[in-house]
Formats: structure tokens, C-alpha cells, sequence
């Protein structure tokens, strides 16, 4: 590892200890969690019920996502295990929530070059996307959850 590498790893905060430590748990149980649960389920648990009234987000509610976005990227950005769109995307809205932040988490599919539907789940914090943003545009919104 480069020295700047080490001071970047140096030079983070208790707090930002403890969301990335909370998101390579969130992502480490949700990977679990989707081989052995239905999905329904596990949507049902973290999404159910959330019908709180939606507002436009609040300048405080962008700063922890971002937080929250930063935390997810640098775990699958380290992490020697691979973690697709879905558990990134119930990790951060688990995270927001958490901190009493509304977000939505919206599955589309698309189809390949070869014809075969393919599928990708971002999360949204009012009109931007926290996670999964960059592939969004290429999919059709199927279902949302938040």
C-alpha cells in the first residue's frame, strides 16, 4: 500500500470507523440473507410498513447520504467478496433509515445484447440516486420499496 494510501486509512474518523463497520455487516448479512430467504421477505422486513409521509429531503438528509454512499463504496471497494446491487442497495436504505432518512429502492429490468432479461436495484434519495445510480438510466423501474 502507497504511504497516501495508509494516511487516507489514518486519517478517518471514529464515525466513519463505525458506518463502514456497519455497512460490511449490513452487506455481509443481506449477502447471507438473499441466498437463504425468500426475497419477499426480506423486503417485507426492512421495507414493510414504511409509509411515512414523503418530503422533499432536507439538506441534512443529503449530507448522510452521502456519508452512507461513501460508507457502502468503500466496503465492496475493499472487500475481497463480491456484492451485487441488491444488498448495497438494502444496506444503504437500512443505513438511512436508521437515521430517520426516507429513501426508495427501485428494481428494473432490461434486457441484455442477447436477449436475456438482466435486473439492477439502486436506491434514491429524492431525484438522486445515493447507490446504483450509474447503471439506473438503463433500466425500466419494475417495483419500489420506501
Amino acid at each position: 500500500m502507497s504511504s497516501a494510501g495508509r494516511v487516507k486509512i489514518a486519517g478517518r474518523s471514529a464515525a466513519e470507523w463505525a458506518l463502514a463497520a456497519e455497512a460490511l455487516l449490513l452487506l455481509a448479512g443481506f449477502r447471507m440473507a438473499l441466498t437463504l430467504v425468500p426475497v419477499r421477505r426480506i423486503l417485507q422486513g426492512v421495507a414493510g410498513g414504511s409509509s411515512e409521509l414523503k418530503v422533499a429531503p432536507s439538506q441534512r438528509d443529503r449530507t448522510i447520504a452521502v456519508r452512507v454512499r461513501w460508507a457502502v463504496e468503500a466496503v465492496v471497494r475493499h472487500s475481497p467478496v463480491r456484492f451485487v446491487c441488491f444488498p448495497q442497495a438494502l444496506t444503504g436504505y437500512v443505513m438511512l433509515r436508521r437515521r430517520g432518512v426516507c429513501g426508495t429502492m427501485i428494481y428494473g429490468m432490461a434486457r441484455s445484447a442477447t436477449g436475456e432479461l438482466i435486473a439492477h436495484t439502486w436506491l434514491m434519495l429524492g431525484e438522486r440516486c445515493v447507490l446504483g445510480g450509474e447503471a439506473a438510466g438503463e433500466y425500466t423501474a419494475v417495483e419500489r420499496w420506501g
